[in-house]
């Protein structure tokens, strides 16, 4: 069987349709799509086919299946569904029931195999396109309050048409699916607990975060929008929007609709509810940062996998039918919260980090954790010949550090998404020599040789004070390990974007780079490098421009690393 486009077709020769579900594929997790040639569409095909086969190899008569599922929404939109039934009569005559959402682009077909491996276990399962997606009607609404809507309509009709137990009833989803997932959870009454993965807490920071658009990651999703569905024309209105820092408050409005962290106080007035989220430290779509503060905010049962990866990478392996910590601690936590089987995963450390490159995991108690405080290095300003320093003693001079704009530095992110993916899964970082950073376009801070390692876990801020001569500019900053032979290997980053300041106004900054779990070992050097252009990001103008980074006693450059205790 192909599954194409919300249909199945036999004809799995047939190479157009291969391509056209391994693009579906694709538009999940873009790791899939990085090779190119015959060899990428073979690549692609080979998932497309893991997944049919794994869902064979599950489909044992334990359960039936029925993709011919219509749901009629208030606004008589219909909705396509399948519908997975255990074949084995309920002792109760009711069924514990997950919703499973469809990521942005794909469709009802997505979690095949997940459904069929929880409806073995005895669930109901419903997966459904959502409207605008797959052979769903309408437009995409970019989890708005018409999908909130559907997903009731999608509850009535389990509980009119099935033997669904209304007592407890899950839901979850991968990206978008999570997105709308941790809103439902939230806002419908008859939803007991959801697993997000990949998802987001506030979608303009994800879009938008300090000010800066989310170039690569946006384009992606507008333009995958297109080709696989039948968006709103708003979505790309807004994302414009964005790109020319205009009407913010209008789109600050649409995306607060969308956010589940719009939702938390519903969420933790419920009783009885429960969440866990999987998220990615790569994930430059979803930020972590974002997450982990969503995160914190929740005070209902609760559980946290942050893990290496891109968007949605970590969480690929079941929809492709292979076991792994996010899949085997979803289906755990199905168990326990709508089968009540005591399985241990309550006894479990409440929030694992996954270190760097593919590193082992770190847990640890909460989120914030009392384990993990602010450790705080200060930044005095270059010389004529050599870098900043990265010290634990504060500046004590009054300088500024003037750099120009229009041309990048060897400090950058690499290629977009495939540097990303070969960092997260094949363990090849991005390297660089920091000597090599322009003096022109660039500044970089060094501390000396560490005395003891500094445990990375969490976020890292850089605080400082700037101003641009046309009082627009975009500031990275890259934070490196040094080791002993010079090398700098890409730790995390983070950007920020001023571009309603006036001529020379000098502004704040606080910029948060991604939340990472890495060791930087005694011995080595941290370091940061600054600049004003990386791949990833929009910036505020094309022309050129002088930016200067000020240091000064009062107030302080720093460099802030949550770091365990």
């Amino acid at each position: 069987m192909m599954i194409v486009g919300g249909s199945f077709y036999s004809c799995k020769s047939d190479s157009s349709q291969n391509a056209e579900a391994a693009a579906l594929l694709a538009s999940l997790d873009p790791s899939l799509a990085q090779t190119s040639g015959n060899k990428g569409v073979s690549e692609l095909e080979d998932s497309s086919g893991q997944i049919q086969n794994a869902f064979a190899q599950e489909s044992d008569g334990s359960f039936t299946f029925d993709n011919t599922i219509k749901v009629t929404a208030n606004d008589g939109v219909v909705l396509e569904a399948s519908l997975f039934t255990p074949s084995a009569p309920s002792p109760t005559g009711k069924y514990p029931t997950v919703i499973f959402v469809n990521s942005w682009a794909l469709n009802k077909y997505e979690y095949l195999v997940p459904a069929a491996k929880l409806a073995k276990k005895g669930y109901i399962v419903l997966s459904y396109s959502t409207r605008g997606f797959g052979a769903s009607g309408g437009l995409i609404d970019t989890a708005g309050p018409k999908d909130r809507a559907d997903l009731s309509k999608i509850i009535d009709w389990l509980l009119a048409n099935t033997q669904t137990d209304s007592a407890n009833i899950g839901i979850s989803g991968i990206s978008y699916g999570a997105g709308i997932s941790l809103a439902g959870v939230s806002t419908e009454p008859r939803i007991k607990t959801a697993v997000a993965m990949s998802g987001w807490g506030n979608l303009k920071r994800s879009l938008y975060g300090n000010d800066t658009p989310r170039l690569i990651w946006g384009l992606l999703l507008v333009a995958s929008s297109y080709i696989t569905g039948r968006p709103d024309p708003i979505i790309a209105q807004n994302f414009g929007k964005l790109l020319q820092h205009t009407d913010i408050d209008s789109v600050t409005t649409w995306a607060a609709d969308r956010s589940p962290e719009t939702f938390v106080g519903q969420l933790n007035a419920s009783a009885g509810k429960s969440v866990m989220i999987s998220n990615n430290f790569e994930d430059f779509l979803f930020n972590p940062n974002a997450v982990l503060d969503y995160y914190a905010k929740i005070t209902v049962p609760k559980k946290l996998l942050m893990n290496e990866g891109i968007h949605a990478s970590a969480e690929i392996g079941g929809i492709l039918g292979f076991s792994g910590t996010v899949w085997d601690n979803a289906y755990d936590w199905f168990d326990y919260w709508l089968k009540g089987v005591n399985n241990g995963i309550m006894d479990k450390p409440q929030v694992t980090f996954q270190k760097r490159f593919a590193g082992p995991r770190v847990t640890l108690p909460s989120w914030p954790s009392p384990t993990v405080s602010d450790k705080t290095f200060y930044l005095k300003p270059r010389g004529l010949f050599t870098n900043g320093e990265i010290g634990t003693s504060q500046n004590t001079t009054v300088t500024n550090t003037g750099i120009l704009s229009g041309a990048d530095t060897v400090a950058s992110t690499g290629f977009p998404l495939l540097a990303d993916i070969l960092a997260s899964h094949a363990d090849i970082p991005v390297t660089t020599n920091l000597a090599l950073v322009s003096r022109v376009n660039g500044i970089v801070y060094q501390s000396s040789n560490l005395s003891s390692t500094v445990k990375i876990r969490g976020k890292m801020f850089w605080n400082g004070r700037i101003s641009s001569s046309l009082g627009k500019a975009n500031v990275n900053v890259y934070f490196y390990d040094v080791d002993k032979y010079g090398t700098a290997t890409l730790i995390t980053h983070g950007t920020g974007t001023i571009f309603d300041a006036g001529w020379y106004e000098t502004k704040d900054m606080s910029i948060d780079l991604n939340a990472v779990a890495y060791d930087v070992p005694a011995g080595n050097k941290i370091a940061i490098a600054i600049d004003t252009f990386d791949s990833q990001y929009s910036v505020p103008t094309v022309l050129i421009y002088g930016l200067d980074v000020k240091h000064s006693k009062t107030p302080q450059s720093t460099l802030v690393i949550q770091s365990e205790n």
